[in-house]
């Protein structure tokens, strides 16, 4: 699935991209961004997930970040942003504060300031 998210992701082949990976987990999606060339930060609220792509000796850096209570990048940080089996999680509640229109609204108001004009974004879901 990553293949195909950095396939739709249609960056120049030429261009090393500087790319998002929303839910990393453990960091398979991380290792075909450096196959395909591109350097990346990987995001994921799964401390253990993280530890497993740390382990992987993944090439990007890593992040414990919930995207639901947005991230915090410089505006125009990421030429494009993937994103596997990861976004549909924002619509499931574990915290009474945890609501699932706010933290989608968040999510997608810090994915479009991350992104540089012109940049785009890759998102796979699961029903």
């Amino acid at each position: 699935m990553a293949e195909r998210c950095i396939e739709l992701l249609a960056m120049p082949p030429t261009t090393r991209a500087f790319i998002l990976d929303i839910g990393v987990g453990s960091g398979l999606s991380g290792a075909a961004l450096t196959a395909a060339g591109h350097a990346w930060v990987g995001l994921d609220i799964a401390k253990d997930m993280l530890g497993i792509a740390k382990k992987r000796d993944s090439q990007g850096d890593l992040i414990l970040c919930d995207m639901g209570q947005g991230f915090g990048f410089r505006p125009g940080t990421f030429d494009g942003v993937i994103s596997v089996s990861a976004v549909q999680w924002l619509c499931f509640s574990t915290q009474k504060r945890h609501t699932p229109m706010k933290r989608i609204t968040r999510f997608f108001h810090s994915l479009y300031g991350a992104l540089r004009r012109g940049g785009r974004a890759a998102l796979q879901l699961y029903p």
